[in-house]
C-alpha cells in the first residue's frame, strides 16, 4: 500500500530526478534543491513544499500530492524566471509519469505566481502541480 510518507518521498525524489536529467533545463539553472546552499549562483529551482491527501477508490489506494516549486533569479525583470517556468511545465504539466513499483502518477499544472522577494532584489516564480499517485492495479499482477 502507498503510505502518505512513501507518496511524499516518491514525489520529492521523482521531481528531482525528472528535472535534473533534463539537459535543456539544467543548461539554464545552477541546480535543483530543497534548500539552496548559501551563495548558490542564480538562477536555480527549489522544491518548496509537498502536501498529500488521500485519494482512494474501492479498488486502488492512492494519494493526491500538491508540490510547489520556485524559480529564483537575480536578473532584472521576469523573463529569465518565466523561461525556466516554461521548461518546468514542458517536463511536468499534464504528463503521466511512471510511479513507484509500476504505479501511475498523473501530473497536472495548477497555478503559478511571479513576485519579488521583499528581503532581496530577487525574482521568484512559484508554480504548483497536483500529482495523483496510484498504486499498481492489483488485478494486473
Amino acid at each position: 500500500m502507498c503510505s502518505t510518507y512513501n507518496a511524499l518521498e516518491w514525489v520529492r525524489h521523482g521531481l528531482y530526478q525528472c528535472l535534473t536529467k533534463d539537459e535543456q533545463l539544467m543548461g539554464k539553472v545552477s541546480g535543483v534543491f530543497e534548500e539552496a546552499p548559501e551563495g548558490q549562483p542564480f538562477p536555480y529551482v527549489t522544491v518548496d513544499g509537498i502536501r498529500s491527501t488521500s485519494f482512494r477508490t474501492l479498488s486502488r489506494p492512492g494519494e493526491e500530492v500538491t508540490a510547489t516549486l520556485r524559480v529564483w533569479s537575480d536578473t532584472a525583470g521576469f523573463a529569465e524566471a518565466i523561461g525556466i517556468l516554461d521548461d518546468l511545465n514542458r517536463l511536468l504539466a499534464d504528463r503521466e509519469l511512471t510511479g513507484p513499483e509500476g504505479g501511475q502518477v498523473f501530473c497536472r499544472y495548477v497555478e503559478s505566481e511571479a513576485g519579488i522577494d521583499p528581503d532581496h532584489p530577487r525574482r521568484k516564480v512559484s508554480v504548483s502541480y497536483r500529482l495523483l499517485v496510484r498504486e499498481p492495479d492489483q488485478d494486473s499482477n
